[in-house]
């Protein structure tokens, strides 16, 4: 009976502990037919908003006909924190850069994939999923 009970216990944690990347919307709703990018060719004005706003893009994929990007970055800050002073910024320029079209980040330090889309009111829908490394 102990043993039940730490197994028990134990289960809220691993179900919280959230899904392997490949098993997150991303993949499994919002993007198919990805490509890894080479980014020692690549040149897009969404480049220049990443760099001049210190993040550090690690992997580009570009998903559904090349209209889906998902940019696999390093975040200067935690995107669900007390940061929408620097997020909402970068989201308005990458919303120029990238011609409207929806994106996601996966920030891996942070475990978490940043669903951004713009609404057709102007307005910014965010969206986060935890997931975990391999």
């Amino acid at each position: 009976m102990p043993r039940l009970l730490s197994l028990l216990l134990l289960l809220p944690s691993m179900a919280m502990a959230g899904t392997p990347l490949e098993k997150t919307e991303l993949y499994t709703k919002l993007a198919s037919d990805c490509h890894d990018v080479d980014l020692t060719t690549w040149q897009h004005p969404t480049r220049l908003v990443l760099e001049k706003n210190g993040i550090k893009l690690n992997r580009l994929q570009l998903c559904n006909g090349g209209h889906y990007p998902i940019f696999f970055v390093d975040l200067p800050y935690d995107p669900q924190g007390q940061t929408l002073d620097f997020f909402m910024p970068v989201y308005e320029q990458m919303r120029k850069a990238n011609g409207k079209w929806p994106y996601a980040f996966v920030a891996g330090s942070d475990g978490q994939v940043v669903y951004i889309r713009y609404r057709d009111d102007g307005t910014i829908a965010r969206d986060f999923e935890f997931f975990v490394e391999p």
